[in-house]
């Protein structure tokens, strides 16, 4: 079993009305490496057995040679680990973590497959770690579909607009379930889910593109569905469940 160390929660911003992005510090090295996609598992003090404090969250953003990585959390009712995180802790809190793990991670570069990005709420963050550090570096192009209820739980909008706009290679869609005829700049905006957008754009099947998908189980779940009945083999849909 890897060991536990301590990690310190150095930063803490409010992202949306209900999503944190927690800043861990690795006191024990110089710098924390990992590959864009993989996740921290905490052992939070909550429950009655140690096991009961554990929650994986995927590590929000690329390595930037410190020793901190960002975990962008959304609160969710009656969460105990959620609860400890927004309500217990706080700058300076520490909590114990293991090595950064995971296998849903993009394959070694050069790309040979267009990469499609398919996620609800926090499950964009592995994409933006993969995005900050593969989309300047590959020709093959991204397209991150991004679903959430409003325009005010769109995480990390402006970055991503910025992406699209500094990048030919890089498509931007959001879909709002709950919030119509929003204007964004720089993004591909539509009302409704996020199934209807890959459905649309990749109705004519190829081999050179390959799905990441990455939320909530039902989501990500009917997503592999629809893939596969639109004749997408299973060997070009990759996935992470959260939950």
């Amino acid at each position: 079993m890897p060991k536990w160390k301590p990690a310190i929660i150095r930063r803490i911003e409010q992202r949306t009305p209900t999503v944190r992005s927690f800043w861990l510090e690795l006191p024990d090295r110089e710098s924390l490496d990992y590959l864009p996609g993989q996740f921290l598992t905490l052992d939070l003090p909550i429950g009655e057995t140690r096991r009961d404090g554990w929650r994986s969250y995927s590590i929000a953003a690329a390595p930037d040679g410190s020793n901190q990585a960002e975990l962008c959390i959304v609160k969710l009712p009656g969460g105990k680990g959620t609860g400890y995180l927004f309500e217990g802790a706080d700058l300076g809190s520490e909590v114990m973590t293991k090595e950064p793990a995971g296998v849903f991670t993009l394959p070694a570069a050069p790309l040979t497959q267009d990469v499609v990005m398919i996620c609800t709420g926090t499950g964009v963050a592995p994409f933006r770690a993969m995005l900050q550090e593969r989309l300047a570096t590959e020709s093959v192009h991204f397209h991150l579909i991004f679903g959430c209820r409003t325009a005010a739980d769109i995480l990390y909008l402006d970055e991503f607009a910025a992406m699209a706009q500094a990048h030919d290679n890089f498509t931007y869609s959001v879909a709002l379930s709950r919030e119509n005829d929003v204007s964004l700049p720089g993004v591909e905006t539509s009302n409704g889910y996020v199934h209807p957008v890959y459905e649309k754009a990749y109705a004519n099947l190829r081999e050179d593109v390959k799905f990441y998908l990455c939320g909530w189980a039902v989501m990500v779940d009917e997503a592999k569905e629809r893939l596969l009945n639109m004749g997408y083999p299973a060997g070009q849909i990759v996935e992470e469940l959260y939950g």
